[in-house]
């Protein structure tokens, strides 16, 4: 197609920006208002752990040797950078241990992407209120901004976990990760902008400004699962594109139009090209039962440390171990002969590959369905314990590894299933046993309130400091009350 006037579409990317400024909190129905806050308290949690794994450390070594201080906030530390690093660094962060939130249908993890645009956006704009020019100076004095509430910081992590789904959805979903891309840092740069464009109050063509600025940035290749430490980096990028892109906006810089319709050079356009599907991307899905169907409800917690494509594996294998104790016995895994697991094709695709290399990283062993489930069945559990250097290269799980056999099913392809599995466990006497799982915990009923809020209390405690953690619980699960957020963003410094 030449690069002319593109044949005009819908103004999807318009209509989303309107939604965006003028949402209100007595739109939002009170119990995604209520969800909200705990998927809030469930990222910080991430974060306020993530911050001090290995690979953390050594992001935060490398920033601080070249990044000079700023005044944005860093999880957990008494370091301060620019807004643009400080993203960084908490999405990194919150992302760090495979344990924060994930969208099933359309993958990406939403606290990782939108609460560290929010905070940086948020001490932008109170540097910007206390900012006074010189005694001699002939420019005037900023006009006074009003403080950024509690409500107010609520109602913009509810734009972007609104956001991230839609975008999403408009290219199929898991269709990217299908593909190779790492969805999440791409759908996640529109998210990041509009919820920063609405907490820094843009006007309706600002946020389309920030969004197209944001969108061109987008980008994320899977292929970073295998090894490395940068996969736990990318959602943190569409963080600060999405900042990036209302700090722009708000200076009145000129980003892209019409990003999601533009069908020559447009996000939707883009990104979709080689699916292989007709139409190439859903553009009404965009704008699809705003302020009617809440996305923020259907994010999903998570219970267990690795991919969110494999809890249904990890959900079938525990329930196996309960119904047959002494098959499963440890010191009876020997007798195993064979091992199937049978996956969605997008979660296939991402975690089905077999491992060639001895050990394998934290990061490759969190997104292998065959060392998960080995992990699972010696360990009865797959939490951050299973990552570490000699659970990694231990001997047992190896043995077991190599009588996995991944394979896609497409019963596992429907809407609302992409994370189940089936697992078939083959015994040396000739036994076999199965069990399936159509949809791990958290999909019907969602994981709880009061479960994320034990998720919480359990990961935090590691940290000490009770009476601090203690008191960032109350300010987030009381976010509407607050007339200033400045507190809360002093308590996840530390």
């Amino acid at each position: 197609m030449p690069a002319s006037e593109p044949i005009e579409e819908e103004p999807v990317t318009a209509t989303l920006c309107d939604w965006v400024t003028s949402l209100q909190a007595t739109d939002i129905p009170p119990h995604v208002l209520q969800r909200a806050k705990h998927l809030i308290l469930d990222g910080l949690a991430c974060g306020l752990v993530g911050a001090h794994v290995p690979w953390s450390e050594k992001c935060l070594d490398a920033i601080d040797s070249y990044e000079p201080a700023g005044y944005c906030s860093v999880l957990d530390s008494s370091k301060q950078y620019g807004p643009l690093a400080a993203a960084i660094l908490n999405g990194a962060y919150i992302q760090a241990v495979e344990l924060d939130d994930y969208h099933s249908a359309a993958p990406l993890h939403s606290a990782s992407v939108i609460l560290p645009a929010l905070f940086a956006a948020a001490e932008v704009h109170s540097q910007d209120s206390q900012r006074q020019p010189p005694p001699d100076s002939p420019q005037p004095p900023p006009p006074h901004r009003p403080r950024i509430s509690g409500r107010d910081f609520l109602i913009a992590a509810i734009v972007g976990f609104e956001t991230g789904p839609r975008a999403g959805a408009a290219m199929y979903g898991a269709d990217l990760l299908s593909r190779g891309w790492h969805s999440g840092p791409i759908f996640g740069c529109p998210a990041a902008a509009a919820a920063a464009a609405k907490l820094l109050g843009l006007s309706c063509e600002a946020t389309e400004s920030a969004i197209g600025i944001a969108c061109t940035q987008a980008g994320g290749l899977m292929a970073a699962q295998y090894e490395g430490m940068i996969k736990r980096v990318q959602h943190a990028f569409a963080a600060r594109n999405g900042l990036f892109g209302a700090l722009l906006a708000r200076n009145g810089y000129l980003g892209i139009t019409k990003v999601f319709e533009r069908p020559y050079g447009g996000f939707l356009a883009m990104f979709s090209q080689g699916n292989g599907r007709q139409p190439a991307y859903q553009l009404d899905r965009v704008t699809a039962g705003l302020s009617q169907v809440w996305e923020t409800m259907h994010i999903r917690v998570k219970l267990h440390a690795c991919v969110g494509g494999c809890h249904g594996q990890v959900e079938a294998i525990e329930q196996l171990q309960r119904a047959y104790p002494a098959r499963f016995a440890r010191e009876r895994l020997g007798q195993v002969r064979r091992i199937c697991v049978a996956l969605s094709e997008p979660v296939f695709a991402h975690d089905g590959w077999a491992p060639t290399v001895r050990p394998l990283t934290a990061t490759g062993g969190q997104m292998n369905a065959a060392y998960i489930g080995a992990a699972q069945l010696v360990y009865g559990q797959v939490l951050l314990e299973q990552f570490e250097a000699a659970a990694l290269d231990d001997d047992l799980v190896w043995e077991l590894i190599r009588k996995t056999e991944c394979v896609h099913s497409e019963e596992f392809d429907r809407p609302d299933h992409l994370c189940g599995a089936r697992v078939a466990v083959e015994f040396a006497d000739g036994e076999r046993v199965e069990q399936t799982v159509a949809m791990p915990r958290g999909f019907d009923p969602p994981i709880t309130d009061e479960e994320i809020q034990a998720k919480w209390q359990k990961l935090v405690q590691t940290r000490g400091d009770s009476h601090r953690m203690q008191r960032l619980e109350e300010l987030v699960l009381s976010l509407e009350q607050l007339e200033d957020i400045s507190d809360l963003l002093a308590l996840i410094r530390g």
